[in-house]
């Protein structure tokens, strides 16, 4: 094992043991009017560290570009005659009720401000031909017993799988528990199902024991909800989310994602903490290589003796650090990553109660069982024979909508090219071509929902609202209007995903952008990883 290798497996006990990981003592700071952290951006994962920052004692000061908290973790309304229609941005379904995020929430005073609505199933996936149904919390041995049902002839494969997919969990559970130094050196022999699947992806563990071309798409058909089609997607990072999934079931928050990022502010400035919203901060101020505060757009100053930025990667490196700050190495390793996707998202407003006619609150839809094209075809935006996923939130939450109405979201994974050349043009009050391409999606994903879940459903429509890639890009900042910060890739996933104490002394990283990723829990995770750095640079 070299030394690279030696400090990658470090890196991954030393985030894998943050479960348990607490500061106890308070912060002991000298109140000379300078912050101890300035943390860039309001999402998730800013709005954790902020919050453990502030609970500990730290002054600090969270600023925020726009004028609510939560990123993607936010919902905005529409009014009709019929009524106000709520419009979830993001959330349809995550575990936030075990493990890590479970901790991380009433670690913050969070957890019992939310209201969680389980959802019924795990997945309910529609093929062309084929229909399944998982149901929540079955767990890994439930999905298992399932599909052998379903598939007998792919009885073999399914068991050296499955036996590895629970490997992966149990090396991850001892690795939750902590590793001595002795044993990372030994991580093959301790850990023999993580290091099987270290580099490899999601496509290659099920082809070496799955031929059935069907079987094969319904093992790796929730790869999209991570970013990537099997074929690029990191094992690791489908394998352990996923079998969290399955073994604790999804939920979602009663009062939309906004719930959960209005509790984590309050938490920050009940515990007497900083919020300014409407302040975009324009330069990470640097001295002696060290960063040492921020500059605002309005010319605004604040000096800390640490940065988190909340903000994307890319940027952080190309605009808010001085030029040449960052060394060459790592500047040429950040342009090997690549940016997740963005998406399309169509929010709907029905005149009509479609829960008898329509009964899940969440489906999704397949073009085909090559999940590899059809993500080609979502990053090209031809969704007009393509599959989509469809939320019905009355069927979760009754009352959601307006009485004697139905809210139904619609949404597909979206490439950023076809959007690049209307970047000047979104950014002026005069749209044409962008609103054509806009409205020819929407009218194509409204067209495929109909035809593929909700017959009559273009009739039924009184709120209709879209969102696109250069939406996301407005509203966020992120390149490329990316939905999930860096793709998990072989190269930016598990040991070798890129760390949250960034080469510049006293800056870190708190998003999907950096470790352990994106996603809810993934960004929560990495707010609390934040949160050590900063406290580990101060101490």
């Amino acid at each position: 094992m070299n030394r690279r290798f030696f400090l990658q497996i470090s890196a991954l006990a030393a985030m894998n043991t943050l479960v348990g990981w607490n500061f106890a003592k308070a912060a002991q700071v000298t109140r000379d009017g300078m912050y101890d952290a300035v943390v860039v951006g309001a999402g998730l994962g800013g709005l954790t560290c902020a919050a453990y920052l502030a609970r500990h004692g730290f002054k600090i000061l969270l600023l925020e570009q726009y004028n609510i908290p939560g990123g993607y973790a936010t919902s905005f309304s529409r009014y009709t005659d019929s009524g106000k229609f709520t419009c979830e941005v993001s959330l349809h379904s995550s575990v936030l009720k075990a493990g890590a995020t479970k901790k991380i929430l009433k670690d913050l005073d969070v957890w019992n401000k939310l209201t969680f609505v389980d959802q019924p199933h795990a997945w309910c996936s529609n093929f062309s031909d084929f229909k399944l149904e998982v149901p929540a919390k079955c767990g890994l041995n439930g999905f298992h017993k399932q599909l052998l049902n379903l598939f007998p002839d792919e009885a073999k494969g399914l068991a050296e799988y499955f036996k590895l997919w629970n490997g992966v969990m149990a090396d991850c559970d001892q690795l939750n528990h902590g590793v001595s130094r002795s044993q990372r050196k030994r991580f093959p022999e301790m850990f023999p199902f993580l290091w099987e699947i270290h580099d490899k992806t999601v496509a290659q563990i099920i082809d070496a024991r799955i031929s059935n071309q069907k079987l094969k798409a319904v093992l790796a058909q929730s790869c999209g909800y991570y970013g990537l089609p099997p074929s690029r997607l990191s094992a690791f990072y489908y394998l352990l989310p996923t079998g969290n999934y399955l073994e604790h079931g999804g939920s979602y928050i009663k009062g939309t994602s906004q719930a959960l990022s209005d509790a984590l502010a309050e938490s920050i400035t009940n515990a007497g903490g900083e919020i300014i919203y409407g302040s975009r901060v324009k330069e990470v101020l640097i001295e002696k290589n060290k960063a040492v505060g921020v500059k605002t757009s309005d010319g605004s100053v604040f000096k800390s003796r640490t940065v988190v930025c909340n903000a994307n990667v890319p940027q952080l490196y190309n605009d808010l650090l001085p030029k040449g700050t960052l060394p060459v190495k790592e500047r040429e390793k950040i342009e090997t990553y690549s940016d997740s996707p963005s998406s399309f998202i169509v929010w709907l407003g029905l005149d009509r109660n479609i829960s008898l006619d329509f009964k899940l609150p969440e489906a999704s839809y397949y073009s085909s069982y090559d999940l590899d094209a059809s993500y080609r075809e979502s990053m090209r935006c031809n969704f007009e024979n393509e599959g989509l996923s469809i939320m019905a939130y009355d069927n979760l939450i009754p009352g959601f909508s307006p009485k004697g109405c139905s809210s139904v979201c619609l949404v597909k994974l979206c490439g950023y090219d076809l959007w690049k050349p209307w970047e000047k043009e979104y950014e002026q009050s005069n749209r044409p071509n962008y609103l054509k391409l806009k409205n020819e999606l929407t009218e194509q994903l409204i067209s495929r929902a109909e035809e593929l879940a909700i017959p009559g459903l273009s009739k039924m429509i009184v709120m209709q609202e879209s969102a696109t890639p250069l939406t996301n890009r407005r509203y966020t900042l992120n390149a490329s209007g990316s939905i999930y910060g860096f793709n998990q890739s072989l190269n930016n996933s598990f040991m070798t995903r890129i760390s949250n104490k960034t080469p510049v002394s006293g800056l870190f990283l708190a998003s999907a952008w950096g470790n352990p990723g994106g996603g809810y829990g993934g960004v929560l995770v990495g707010g609390k990883q934040a949160f050590k750095n900063v406290v580990e640079e101060l101490s």
